[in-house]
């Protein structure tokens, strides 16, 4: 699985079966007899038979092919495996597919399938990689840890690692893990428990796990911990966040209770700030701009449970005047769009897109919904930019599992901007 190039690099992840020691040998696509080969790296039961290999020096807007070497012997797949740098230009505005998703749950061991399976119609990994993607970006809940996992203290972690393991062995992801370039972040069942928060015992075991089977450019920063980062794609800039890991209690009644935690929080700021990117996708776990059914009902989990938090980022957002921004998020079991009007500047838009395998919400409670947008059966999304530097576009659509498109809406980046003000008379 390739993580997201820049135009003279890339990282690449790999499990084996056994310890080995793994090399990458890689040429630009056409040219095997400019093959090269990367260091030497061993995989060993320390780290579940992971192994990142970094590869350096590449050159930029390149479509490479690559295979794995084990013990110095070529593996054979059934399919070539290939990844393409970045334009040279950083910034540059570019042609890219963006594949989104979220709740891929793996069932045990024999991988039964029944009318009451939790996880189900896996042949939507085969149709996601079918759209050939630039980028897979996962939503959260990529696996699902089960109760059982943490139930023996001194044996959770090893319970944790098997899981991971288990799910990346997947028949049926393959193809999809092969294709493009991946990133990810993380929610609850990926993390810990269900609804799990800061107070989750094994966080930092799952903090290790996460990056031990990812390719992402980045996990939080140096003495602040945690999966946020950020990832330029040209004109497209991806800010991951992290809402589990510094997370205070949804249901409890504290106003200063944080989902993100004030250091990622002005982190995010400063990243916004300093952008140049077109578009901004701010990516989270839990929904970012949905708010309860009613006073009453807590409406699950999201931002809206911490609505003092919230409201001080989006009238920071307003008074900054940041444009280009768009919201994406998981978990909820169904897809839809939200719409937040701002009085004076553009309307926020969230995309939330789930689920992938697990089983759709019987019951959905959209609020703020844009009318059109609700799926409820297995599905992914993309969004997809085109168009010159003057006239850039992004496309989100929802697809079923069968590649049918549901629903498509477009998103001119000059829908997305704060309007001029007036000159005063």
């Amino acid at each position: 699985m390739a993580g997201p190039a820049t135009a003279t690099g890339i990282g690449v992840w790999l499990m084996t079966g056994a310890a080995a020691e793994v090399q990458l040998e890689y040429w630009p696509h056409g040219r095997p007899e400019a093959a090269q080969r990367s260091v030497p790296v061993a995989a060993s039961p320390l780290r579940g038979h992971t192994v990142r290999i970094d590869l350096d020096g590449l050159l930029a807007d390149t479509r490479y092919a690559y295979r794995v070497l084990l013990d110095g012997a070529a593996v054979e797949l059934s399919e070539l495996t290939v990844f393409t740098t970045a334009p040279a230009d950083p910034a540059a505005p570019r042609e890219l597919v963006i594949a989104t998703g979220s709740c891929n749950y793996v069932p045990d061991p024999p991988y039964e399938v029944t009318a009451d399976s939790f996880g189900a119609g896996f042949e939507i990994l085969d149709t996601v990689a079918a759209r050939r993607p630039d980028v897979m970006l996962w939503l959260g809940d990529s696996i699902y840890y089960r109760d059982d996992d943490f139930a023996i203290e001194d044996q959770a972690a090893a319970r944790m690692d098997e899981r991971w393991a288990a799910t990346r062995s997947f028949a049926p992801l393959q193809h999809l893990l092969r294709a493009g370039q991946h990133v990810a972040i993380w929610d609850d069942h990926d993390y810990g428990p269900n609804n799990s928060n800061r107070d989750f015992v094994h966080k930092a075991t799952a903090l290790e796990l996460f990056r031990n089977y990812w390719a992402n450019p980045g996990y939080g920063l140096p003495g602040l911990a945690g999966i946020f980062t950020r990832v330029p794609l040209g004109d497209v800039e991806l800010f991951l966040l992290d809402d589990r890991y510094h997370r205070d209690d949804d249901g409890a009644e504290d106003p200063e209770r944080t989902m993100l935690g004030l250091a990622q929080l002005e982190w995010l700021k400063g990243a916004l700030r300093d952008s140049r990117a077109t578009f901004k996708l701010v990516a989270n776990g839990s929904r970012m701009l949905s708010d309860r059914p009613s006073p009453e009902t807590r409406g699950g989990e999201g931002w809206h449970n911490f609505p003092r938090e919230r409201q001080a980022f989006l009238d920071w957002l307003a008074a900054e005047r940041i444009d280009g921004v768009f919201f994406l998020s998981g978990d909820i079991h169904y897809t839809h769009l939200t719409e937040r009007e701002r009085p004076g500047t553009y309307p926020l838009t969230e995309l939330t897109c789930s689920p992938l395998t697990a089983r759709v919400h019987p019951r959905p409670f959209p609020v703020r919904e844009v009318p059109g947008t609700l799926v409820t059966q297995r599905n992914f999304c993309t969004l997809e930019f085109s168009g010159s530097a003057r006239e850039r576009l992004m496309r989100v659509a929802a697809w079923n599992a069968n590649g049918v498109r549901l629903w498509e809406a477009e998103f001119p980046a000059a829908r997305l901007r704060t309007p001029k003000a007036r000159p005063a008379r």
